[in-house]
């Protein structure tokens, strides 16, 4: 029987009153904490640093185009995700405009796109995370004329191309499912206050449709479909929970699915002394960082599932 959410996707309705930008995966309180921690903690500080780096490298790059590889934008969409992410990041701890300004250069080009290529929905979802992270992160940097923009590149390339019932990834048991509707949620997240109807019908749908990809990390944590895979579909899983969380108040049961918990556990030991994934399933690549497992620290007082990744880069 496939896993049920905590709550009926019927029963769901948006925040009354919808909380203010930034609210996606982060408030107002959640910067200032971070702003504070990443100079008196000494980790928080070099990973801070890492990003810092890679955002001045950002700065002489120019915006991505619209470039296909075979029938895929996702090169694209990832490039995209990856700057606006970093240079939001870095704005909202530095406070220095220099990184806004430049991930609006990035929000705008892509949003110029004539669409994100929905037919591979893989595209469309890593590209409205990325747009939703800028416009929600950046909301009081943009001008009145960007907001309408980037919004509307949300809503006619991102939410409205999601709608139709034949999207196989709705219901789906692979990564699709995660990472489709967690760049859907997020979306939807970001434009909550201007699409309402339209944000509910897709925070109720991915509430109700995830668990049936979830329900492949029972009983134990394993990840069906290997630990390179574990790291995509379940960093978008997690982005998922979180942006619920920090919306709702509440995950709406995607983070109590079985063996969801141990799951973090499960990468560990299917990675060697040598830092190479255990050859299985599309298993070739020698394990990264995975900041998945900080929020499975965090949330399940796991401080030890990301001892590895931090000493990996002492």
């Amino acid at each position: 029987m496939t896993q049920t959410s905590s709550m009926a996707a019927d029963q769901l309705t948006l925040p009354d009153p919808i909380p203010p930008h930034p609210r996606l995966l982060s408030s107002k309180a959640d910067w200032e904490r971070i702003r504070k921690q990443v100079k008196s903690d000494p980790v928080s500080a070099r990973l801070f640093a890492s990003l810092e780096k890679n955002a001045k490298r950002l700065l002489a790059e120019p915006p991505a185009t619209r470039v296909m590889v075979g029938r895929r934008l996702l090169g694209t969409s990832r490039l995209v995700l990856q700057r606006i992410s970093t240079l939001a990041m870095v704005y909202q701890v530095t406070g220095e405009k220099v990184y806004a300004d430049r991930a609006i250069r990035e929000m705008k080009a892509v949003a110029g796109f004539a669409d994100w290529n929905p037919s591979h929905f893989l595209d469309v979802g890593e590209m409205s995370l990325a747009l939703a992270i800028g416009f929600d992160w950046l909301h009081d940097e943009l001008s009145v004329a960007e907001r309408r923009e980037i919004s509307e590149a949300l809503v006619e390339k991102g939410l409205k191309p999601s709608l139709p019932a034949t999207h196989w990834w709705i219901a789906g048991t692979n990564n699709w499912n995660q990472v489709c509707h967690a760049g859907m949620s997020a979306a939807a997240i970001a434009v909550a206050d201007l699409e309402p109807e339209l944000a509910a019908r897709v925070l109720n749908r991915a509430i109700e449709n995830v668990p049936k990809s979830g329900h492949g990390y029972a009983p134990d944590g394993a990840y069906p479909e290997g630990p390179m895979y574990w790291g995509y579909g379940t960093t978008f899983h997690v982005v998922l929970a979180a942006a619920l969380q920090e919306f709702f108040g509440t995950a709406h049961g995607l983070d109590e699915l079985p063996g969801f918990r141990e799951t973090a556990g499960y990468l560990s030991e299917v990675t060697g002394p040598s830092g190479l994934f255990f050859d299985y399933s599309d298993a070739k690549e020698k394990r990264g960082l995975e900041v998945a497992l900080f929020w499975f620290a965090c949330r399940f007082q796991q401080p030890d599932v990301v001892r590895a990744d931090l000493a990996r880069r002492d």
